[in-house]
């Protein structure tokens, strides 16, 4: 059993004309805790970007290069589209073709390959001779498509090609609501995503650390989290945020500083930093759901 007690003072600064005092003391008792945690905070932004590692390399059109491939993004609403890759040069389907058992990727069709994994996806198609950042800017593309994210999702028009990293940023058209989209790029099987941790490479949700799961402690739930660096005016400052529409940060915390807060239990609460390497801890003070 965990107990917690806050007390709250105030006081009059001139006693013999405005005498005013209170003290009031809360008790917060709570079944379990999660246990005290740490974690490396690496990515130091909430912009989403989706790179490619060289634009300017060709990418031959062969079975396991382009067709079959695929990656998955999700909007901050949630919804999750598989983007597929096929080959025009073997009639690959088109761009915004939703994917079914008999759908030609190219060479082969998803069913006589057992992709039953690619169902439902929406495929990119990519010409022989395309370099990466053309297939990128083809993908982004489609993602406007209606059987894409269909609006709910931005993505910024590539730069001409050029050698190393190149890439789309990703934001939200709805006043009001953030773009911390989710890219899996680290399951991804297109092999010429940016995945390296380079300034230009990918960047969103995925590389941020998840704090507190949704639903794993009932209301009422305390968090206590602590920035382990050096106190700083500018750098290694930890932001947590909920991940609904609108994931606005909610705390702010220098190094040294620590800080309880109340939880939103059907959110998860993530973190990202200023400056990368910024160690953070933290613990939840509650009852498990």
């Amino acid at each position: 059993m965990a107990t917690l007690s806050s007390t709250l003072t105030l006081a009059s600064s001139d006693l013999t004309s405005d005498t005013l005092a209170l003290t009031t003391t809360t008790t917060f008792t709570a079944s379990h805790t999660s246990g005290m945690a740490r974690a490396n905070l690496t990515s130091v932004s909430k912009v989403t970007k989706l790179s490619v590692l060289d634009g300017d390399a060709d990418v031959p059109t062969i079975t396991g290069v382009v067709e079959g491939t695929y990656i998955d993004i999700t909007d901050n609403h949630g919804l999750k589209k598989r983007y597929v890759f096929t080959d025009a040069g073997a009639s690959g389907a088109g761009d915004g073709t939703v994917i079914v058992a008999g759908t030609d990727l190219g060479a082969n069709t998803a069913v006589n390959l057992g992709r039953q994994d690619l169902y439902g996806g929406v495929c990119v198609q990519i010409a022989d001779g395309d370099e990466q950042r053309d297939i990128l800017e083809q993908l982004r593309v489609v993602i406007a498509h209606a059987n894409g994210h269909n609006g709910s999702i931005t993505a910024g028009a590539v730069a001409s090609q050029a050698d190393g990293p190149q890439s789309t940023t990703l934001t939200n058209p709805t006043v009001g609501e953030s773009a911390v989209f989710h890219i899996d790029a680290a399951n991804a099987t297109w092999i010429h995503v940016d995945n390296t941790g380079d300034a230009a490479a990918t960047n969103s949700q995925a590389d941020h650390v998840k704090i507190v799961s949704k639903s794993q402690f009932t209301d009422p739930a305390l968090l206590y989290v602590k920035n382990t660096a050096v106190f700083s005016s500018s750098n290694n400052i930890v932001y947590l945020y909920y991940d609904n529409h609108g994931a606005e940060d909610v705390l702010e915390i220098r190094g040294g500083q620590f800080a309880y807060m109340p939880l939103v239990t059907t959110n998860n609460i993530f973190a990202y930093t200023s400056t990368s390497g910024t160690i953070v801890e933290f613990m939840v003070v509650g009852t498990e759901a």
